[in-house]
């Protein structure tokens, strides 16, 4: 009988595990598509409040805008686009001291930049590169998974007067959550 229960229990809990993972993948929305380097369907869960406006999207490129229609809420740009110079990297935890510093050079070419590291929920290295000019305050997102480079800034929405409003650690943490939540899903090659 104890035996009969104990099945019965961890079939139970099989089936609830089962059921989470699905409700979990049907919440993410369909973003698009990149289709060099591998042929991935791109996924995610979007930030309460927000849609996407797919930009441009080719087999080497997708370019969307993330915003919210309520006002004074950041704006997200994002870029994943292959890249033949990392064609070898999976992710960015896995380019050594130097090649990092060739990547944080390259932002600070333009621009007066604070650069930190921080991780997605998965592990997954972020370059945070965050602007400390006056000016359009923004945040850049860099990491790389795949070959892929992929970059999403985020810049605070401008007010009545011209001015944007300050980014929080708040607006900063729903970008890595959104980070942490986009699938390269890998898909069939179209005929």
């Amino acid at each position: 009988m104890k035996k009969c229960i104990a099945m019965i229990l961890c079939l139970a809990l099989a089936l609830g595990c089962v059921a989470g993972f699905t409700e979990e993948t049907e919440e993410k929305k369909l973003l698009g598509f990149v289709r060099m380097g591998g042929n991935f369907e791109l996924r995610c869960r979007m930030p309460e409040g927000y849609a996407i406006t797919a930009e441009d999207a080719d087999v080497t490129h997708y370019l969307a805008t993330v915003s919210s229609e309520e006002k004074g809420k950041p704006v997200m740009f994002v870029s994943i686009a292959y890249d033949e110079l990392m064609s070898g990297v999976d992710r960015l935890n896995d380019l050594d001291e130097a090649a990092l510093k060739e990547i944080e050079a390259s932002f600070r070419e333009e621009d007066e930049v604070e650069i930190t590291y921080r991780e997605t929920a998965h592990g997954t290295k972020l370059m945070v590169v965050r602007e400390v000019e006056d000016g359009t305050d923004y945040v850049d997102f860099y990491t790389v998974y795949r070959g892929y480079g992929i970059e999403l800034v985020l810049t605070g929405a401008y007010e009545e007067g011209g001015e944007p409003t300050p980014l929080t650690e708040e607006q900063i943490r729903m970008v890595i959550d959104f980070l942490s939540d986009l699938d390269f899903v890998e898909i069939e090659p179209a005929a």
